[in-house]
């Protein structure tokens, strides 16, 4: 009989390590999967920030571009309203001139 509770006792101790190296390799392998997943996540999260900065370094090229078309766009306006009242004079005097001039 203690023969018997000994063998037992033996394989329940080859067993149960046998159980905890399998659990402790499978535990390895994972912490390894997360180690490159983590790598991988850490690489995009740089990649996407590095296209960021680029995209704002072209908005800002954007709007001094916009800047200076717009201070462009307020000069040509005001040429516009110089020239537009320039000819409202001249179609005014036009017109007091044609309603003096006789018709037949």
């Amino acid at each position: 009989m203690v023969w018997l509770a000994l063998t037992i006792a033996v394989l329940l101790v080859i067993a149960s390590s046998i159980f905890v190296t399998l659990r402790g390799l499978q535990a390895f392998r994972a912490f390894r999967a997360l180690g490159r997943n983590v790598g991988a996540a850490l690489d995009r999260v740089s990649s996407a920030s590095g296209e960021i900065e680029r995209h704002l370094e072209l908005a800002s090229e954007s709007g001094t571009r916009l800047e200076a078309s717009l201070a462009r766009l307020r000069a040509s306006r005001a040429r516009l309203n110089v020239l537009t009242s320039a000819i409202d004079d001249v179609s005014a005097s036009f017109g007091r001139i044609t309603s003096v001039y006789p018709r037949k």
